[in-house]
């Protein structure tokens, strides 16, 4: 049987290795293609600044390797609405939380984030992201079209990301890797454990807990990217 653990390991490895290479590569920008629809420049300049910003600190001769790590994991999570997905990804069981409870997954999940940075920083050469344009859906909604190109693999990989614009910032809110929204596969995930668990919400708590407290690393060696 497959542990509550088990399946969030999974769950986090997919959705922010994503994050982590097309971040921390968008220093090879190809250009920005027209997208049919309505374009918002500005989400497509926040998109490729994360890059710039990522680059300054690899590059910087100046700092240690855990310096490097630590600035780089804020960078990303900084510019992440780390609790707009959060709160998401609880489903209808975010109305059962107290709010000590709210707050004790929102940390738990900011944690692991930064810690799965930490740990595949460095792990990743030769990807190239391109930007091929925007689509503004509401004054507050925007997505941003790209694909990744990997060293390794020939066709290359599709990602989408959904801006929140929230006066005239933007953070990210969620992926959408070869037609996946990926922060919908993360709800399914946990309100799934949360289930199978009696609508124990501590049983979440604890896996989330556990994987914090191991710094867990994970084994993720994609092979070719589809659009399977």
């Amino acid at each position: 049987m497959t542990s509550p653990t088990q399946i969030l390991k999974g769950v986090f490895t997919r959705w922010l290795t994503v994050v982590l290479v097309t971040v921390a590569f968008s220093l090879n920008f190809l250009g920005v293609v027209q997208a049919a629809g309505e374009r918002d420049p500005a989400a497509e300049t926040f998109i490729r600044g994360l890059g710039d910003q990522a680059i300054i600190i690899l590059d910087d001769e100046t700092s240690t390797e855990n310096e490097k790590t630590e600035a780089f994991s804020h960078l990303v999570v900084n510019n992440t609405d780390i609790r707009a997905i959060g709160k998401f990804t609880l489903g209808q069981y975010r109305r059962t939380l107290t709010p000590a409870e709210l707050e004790d997954f929102l940390d738990l999940f900011k944690n692991f984030t930064e810690n799965f940075y930490k740990k595949r920083l460095g792990e990743y050469s030769g990807e190239r992201l391109n930007v091929k344009g925007s689509l503004v859906r509401s004054a507050k909604d925007v997505i941003v079209m790209s694909e990744l190109r990997f060293a390794f693999a020939e066709e290359p990989l599709e990602v989408n990301w959904r801006l929140r614009k929230q006066d005239g910032q933007y953070a990210i809110r969620d992926l959408q890797v070869v037609g996946i929204w990926l922060a919908l596969e993360q709800r399914s995930q946990f309100t799934s454990v949360i289930a199978n668990n009696g609508g124990r919400i501590d049983a979440l708590l604890d896996s989330l807990r556990e994987m914090v407290n191991n710094g867990e690393g994970f084994d993720y060696q994609p092979t070719k990217a589809n659009n399977s």
